[in-house]
């Protein structure tokens, strides 16, 4: 497989697998579960963090953001190293509700790694060929 083709079998793989679970049955935006996911993942998470990976402004990711806080999925502290710098963390019912989401796209993937023996490469091309079927 060329690089070119890889490009793509990337990208359309992964717009797949984000699409994979209807984020409207948990009441949250795809940047909604986008952040809860780097919450989860990475340790000490600022809002700054936040911003740049996801590549949003702060303006976007306020009403997103408070929206989480008050369904208490989130909390925002300051950091112990420097006041400035909000920190967010997965409250319990927020841990429950990713790790709800992620069992779920797991099950689905594991569909796929079956299929394809697991072969990662065939379950990206097969991810990325759903994709764009859906399309048409």
């Amino acid at each position: 497989m060329n690089n070119e083709k890889k490009l793509s079998t990337i990208f359309f793989a992964y717009q797949q697998f984000a699409a994979m679970i209807d984020l409207k049955k948990y009441d949250l935006t795809k940047n909604q579960h986008r952040m809860l996911y780097i919450i989860y993942a990475l340790d000490n998470v600022s809002i700054k963090d936040i911003l740049n990976l996801l590549n949003i402004s702060k303006q976007a990711a306020n009403v997103s953001l408070r929206d989480l806080i008050s369904r208490n999925l989130i909390t925002e502290s300051k950091s112990p190293v420097d006041k400035r710098i909000k920190i967010l963390n997965l409250t319990t019912e927020g841990q429950r509700l990713n790790e709800q989401i992620n069992q779920e796209q797991i099950a689905l993937l594991d569909e796929y790694f079956v299929a394809a023996d697991n072969d990662w490469q065939k379950v990206m091309e097969k991810l990325a060929d759903s994709y764009i079927h859906n399309l048409k």
